[in-house]
């Protein structure tokens, strides 16, 4: 019930920011717009921003848009007398991981199905189809440890920073996330590079949401398929998600203990 309470305040609290709507809704549509206008002027000859290739990457990259919006709201919190009255309620720290969590989660999968609908959108535009209904919740499942991920690493920015400086690290992660993460750029054509983004989760989330959706690689016809790097893929993603998760209860349960 405590849970459930503070899940409701804060979820008044994120539908009155107006950057919510900005960041987490309109920013993946235009992105995807842009990407598509950009592979029509180019005839169809980016095949990394086909709609196969292009939907795994803006959700992967949309997560990160959690995660400023998350933190923002916590050091705002912090910075006021509401987290001192929290204080002297029977609350515990796994209230608030939960109370914070569950409302940037349902957004996290509203912004997954508007990426997919407009994954379909465009496929039907352009005649090459997107992927079936069981693929597209599929693809939602796969995402759910790297949207985790970014809500979690947010919550910790924003219990350990203040609101002027959780918004410029979060910045550096939603930058990362688009260059390491391989969302527009051809990882698999840069070799040692694309080595070294194995090391976060962004790249590896994505080269798993082009597995479910049947992308073809940069580079030829092959198709992403479950292989061994695969594998090695799920392992990292859900590695950061276990630790993600496991140091926002530690970082929440050492503050509210003092």
């Amino acid at each position: 019930m405590r849970s459930l309470i503070f899940i409701k305040r804060n979820f008044k609290e994120m539908l009155r920011d107006p950057l919510l709507y900005i960041f987490c809704a309109g920013f993946p549509i235009a992105l995807i717009l842009m990407f598509q206008v950009i592979l029509h002027y180019t005839n169809g000859k980016t095949p990394i921003f086909e709609v196969t290739s292009l939907i795994p990457g803006v959700m992967m990259f949309s997560y990160t848009l959690l995660m400023l919006m998350c933190s923002l709201l916590i050091s705002k919190d912090k910075s006021t007398a509401f987290i001192k009255r929290l204080y002297t309620s029977p609350m515990k720290s796994h209230n608030y991981v939960i109370g914070y969590f569950v409302p940037y989660l349902l957004v996290g999968i509203i912004q997954s199905f508007i990426c997919i609908i407009m994954g379909y959108i465009f496929g039907a535009i352009s005649g090459t189809g997107f992927i079936n209904f069981g693929k597209a919740l599929l693809l939602i499942v796969e995402m759910l440890p790297i949207m985790c991920t970014n809500i979690f690493i947010g919550m910790i920015l924003g219990r350990l920073l203040n609101d002027k400086s959780a918004p410029a690290i979060t910045s550096i992660f939603i930058s990362c996330s688009g260059v390491l993460g391989g969302a527009w750029m051809p990882l698999d054509t840069m070799g040692g590079f694309e080595t070294f983004s194995m090391v976060f989760p962004f790249h590896p989330a994505v080269y798993l949401g082009r597995v479910v959706t049947g992308a073809k690689h940069t580079v030829g016809d092959t198709i992403f398929t479950f292989d061994t790097k695969a594998i090695i893929c799920l392992v990292i993603v859900f590695a950061y998600f276990l630790v993600s998760f496991g140091l926002s209860i530690v970082f929440f349960n050492k503050k509210f203990n003092q």
